[in-house]
């Protein structure tokens, strides 16, 4: 019979410890003995924490331990502490401070060498302070993390840097927006990316356009938030992307009619490998339900066969999410 809470398999105290948030776990169990320690230091376990203005001071000793950490606490606070971090995520709430970006382009490399993941909310009014600029350029130009795979920076939009800049590393991208413009130039210097997410806007240079073909991208996820959506422009858009096997699109179309034959054309004809496709659109205020035929749309293909009507807020859209 087992007396004894450390004679118990490790499979069971994992699940014990389990129900315990990370800092009762490590002032309960650490230090006790080396069998304890020795669980408790295993790589293979991932210890996330939500670090807020009430227990920051409470995990200094621990640091090292936790590998998922997001911060809702810009006070006194000094994140280069967390050296084994894989995945780190800077607000919403509140928004991460200039000097907590400061620490985070702080010589990332020796701070963050096994940082995987970065998720980043920024206010407009910090886009151009130096530690964002500099944020960016480290990003941008492969001297962020070799580790890093995976970034979002929720509302930041994509600006041309001033130096040359590749950064082969990135697999997953999600930004804020970026124009139909300098989307060539972002995939050009993302060989490697599978995922990208952004708003879009201006007008796609169909004339000029650029021959660059990614051969990588497989998902694609898409926003048109002001203005509407142009077939031919987004026809213009995809030939970037020939190997996509999920899209993704939102936005408005204003037309008389939802034309099925002509997304067809776009989606099924030029994309050997897509299998996936998910859509939002806002459709004109002059298209009634009734001009629509929904069995049509949705027997037309297997990718179209989710499509449904709906109004919200007394607008039309067509979706399949």
């Amino acid at each position: 019979m087992i007396s004894c809470l450390e004679n118990l398999p490790d499979e069971l105290l994992l699940d014990i410890f389990s129900y315990l948030s990370p800092i009762d776990l490590f002032i309960s169990f650490s230090y006790i003995n080396n069998h304890f320690n020795s669980i408790l230091c295993d790589q293979s376990i991932q210890l996330g924490i939500r670090i807020a203005k009430n227990n920051y001071t409470k995990i200094d000793y621990f640091a090292n331990y936790f590998t998922h950490i997001y911060i809702c606490n810009d006070t006194d606070i000094d994140i280069r502490q967390f050296n084994n971090v894989r995945s780190l995520t800077l607000g919403p709430y509140p928004k991460p401070s200039d000097e907590l970006l400061s620490q985070l382009v702080d010589q990332p490399q020796r701070y963050f060498p096994y940082l995987t993941q970065l998720i980043v909310y920024q206010p407009l009014s910090t886009w151009y302070s130096p530690p964002s600029v500099r944020l960016w350029t480290q990003l941008f130009t492969n001297r962020f993390s070799s580790r890093l795979k995976h970034c979002s920076l929720p509302g930041r939009i994509f600006a041309l840097p001033t130096t040359y800049f590749y950064c082969p590393s990135l697999y997953s991208l999600s930004i804020g927006g970026c124009s139909l413009r300098d989307l060539p130039v972002l995939l050009s210097a993302l060989p490697n990316l599978k995922f990208l997410s952004t708003d879009l806007w201006g007008i796609a240079d169909i004339i000029n356009q650029s021959s660059y073909h990614h051969s990588n991208l497989s998902h694609l996820s898409i926003k048109f938030r002001q203005q509407t959506i142009v077939l031919e422009e987004l026809c213009c858009l995809l030939l970037y992307v020939p190997y996509l096997k999920i899209f993704t699109i939102e936005g408005t179309q204003q037309h008389n009619t939802f034309n099925i034959d002509n997304w067809y054309n776009i989606l099924i004809s030029q994309f050997e490998y897509l299998n996936k496709f998910y859509c939002t659109i806002r459709l004109s205020d002059s298209i009634e339900n009734n001009k629509i035929d929904i069995n049509y749309i949705r027997k037309y293909n297997k990718i179209f066969s989710q499509m449904k009507l709906f109004r919200r807020n007394d607008s039309l859209f067509i979706s399949n999410q």
